[in-house]
């Protein structure tokens, strides 16, 4: 199971985004956005930002990602991930072919 979460910039903190059954999870990528993929199965939260994030955005997210992480377990690895340099794992992850 795969828990999204956006970042939203006003508010400087993470919000759930509730997610369609039958949509796949790359649909959601948009380069001025910032998310993070709780990944279960793996035990891995994935960083993903937008190639048009801002400095600050990053900043944010950086202070932001263990909070999210401790929700689930500690022991989860945090991997950012930059769009247009998605490695492969990633990309089967959120269904990109």
């Amino acid at each position: 199971m795969i828990i999204v979460y956006q970042l939203n910039n006003q508010l400087e903190e993470f919000e759930e985004i509730k997610i369609e059954e039958n949509v796949p999870l790359f649909e959601l990528l948009d380069s001025d956005k910032i998310f993070l993929f709780v990944d279960a199965y793996n035990q891995k939260v994935w960083e993903w930002q937008g190639r048009n994030t801002s400095t600050r955005m990053k900043f944010i997210t950086t202070q932001l990602v263990a909070s999210i992480r401790d929700k689930y377990d500690i022991a989860y690895t945090i991997t950012t991930v930059d769009e247009g340099e998605e490695t492969a794992a990633f990309k089967i992850m959120i269904g990109l072919p």
